[in-house]
């Protein structure tokens, strides 16, 4: 019974909607490598010394993040997505170790994740401080003590989210870096953070995906240019 209750929670998942899946294309800007393990988007001119790795939320298809990695890798930012075992970050909490191994010409390294991927990249980078130089949170926070690292960190949530509240960044504050810069989008929800369509416990946002995609994708790019 347990064997197959684990069976049906990991085969019931978010996955990738139509605007993701057409981002999977390389373009003039970059390449773009989907394989069994990573989905990198590699720039292709003005590549950036440092490179951004993400971790995708609980039972979420790696790409739905495939937008946000795709702008990211268009200023110039090789990114890449792991794909979890069971689409768990908990399953693939060292999945960085490959993505650093595997890309010797990028020199400092930003993981992020959304939701529990946030919990387990914060994870790495507190048990990798001499990989991580910076950490972004979102909707998501440090459930181990991160106070003393010394690593840069962005936490972006959205107004309305309805599962990473406002209590539970508040709750853990504690655990953030020293150094963490706090952006909160105003009538952004949970789900807007990738493309994957509605997320059950959510709330509707009273801004467009595009719109909270974009002020994310800002941040992470100003906050990319002080590592």
């Amino acid at each position: 019974v347990a064997a197959a209750s684990f069976a049906y929670y990991v085969t019931d998942y978010y996955h990738a909607d139509s605007r993701a899946i057409a981002t999977l294309k390389s373009t003039d800007s970059y390449t773009v490598q989907n394989t069994a393990d990573f989905i990198t988007f590699t720039p292709t001119s003005n590549q950036s010394p440092t490179g951004v790795i993400i971790y995708p939320g609980a039972k979420v298809q790696a790409e739905s993040y495939s937008v946000i990695a795709s702008q990211l890798a268009n200023s110039g930012y090789t990114t890449i997505i792991t794909k979890m075992p069971f689409n768990l970050a908990f399953f693939g909490t060292n999945k960085a170790d490959d993505v650093i191994k595997n890309h010797p010409e990028v020199s400092s390294w930003v993981i992020g994740g959304h939701s529990l991927g946030g919990v387990f990249a914060s994870d790495y980078a507190v048990n990798h401080p001499d990989r991580i130089k910076g950490v972004v949170y979102l909707a998501s926070y440090p459930s181990t003590n991160a106070s003393n690292s010394t690593f840069k960190a962005l936490s972006i949530r959205g107004s309305l989210d309805g599962l990473t509240l406002a209590e539970d960044i508040s709750a853990n504050l504690g655990k953030f870096p020293v150094n963490t810069t706090f952006i909160t989008i105003e009538g952004g929800n949970h789900y807007n953070f990738g493309d994957y369509g509605t997320q059950a416990g959510d709330n509707n946002s009273t801004i467009t995906r595009e719109e909270q995609q974009n002020q994310t994708i800002k941040a992470i790019l100003e906050f990319l240019k002080t590592i």
